[in-house]
């Protein structure tokens, strides 16, 4: 198995918990190959399956994890989960999280997030 890199970033946006959790869950839920498995607003974590991998060897590849923080009452952080996040996907999910954040501040004219890591 190759070893992927480690994304830690954390997303952090100037906007309030319920909004930053939508926004991920529309941003993750058209993501092609991806299903979301689980969800729950209240404890902050979206899950995600990969419908294209259907071999063993590929198990560390069929669910990626996200935690999604409230650290003030207009601040909140979307991160991986620390098991997910050596996942060959990563990079690519965070990134449609980001677009979708883009999108939605790009069409109320706002200015968006910084990116941490």
């Amino acid at each position: 198995m190759r070893d992927f890199p480690r994304y830690d970033q954390e997303l952090i946006y100037n906007k309030p918990y319920d909004y930053t959790f939508l926004k991920t869950l529309e941003a993750l839920n058209s993501v092609p190959g991806w299903t979301l498995e689980e969800t729950d607003q209240v404890k902050g974590f979206i899950v995600l399956r990969n419908t294209q991998y259907g071999h063993l060897f590929d198990r560390d590849k069929w669910v990626v994890r996200f935690n999604v923080r409230r650290l003030e009452r207009k601040k909140t952080s979307v991160q991986l989960a620390p098991d997910s996040q050596r996942n060959e996907k990563a990079a690519d999910l965070l990134q449609r999280i980001q677009e979708e954040m883009e999108l939605a501040s790009s069409m109320k004219g706002e200015s968006l997030a910084q990116l941490v890591g």
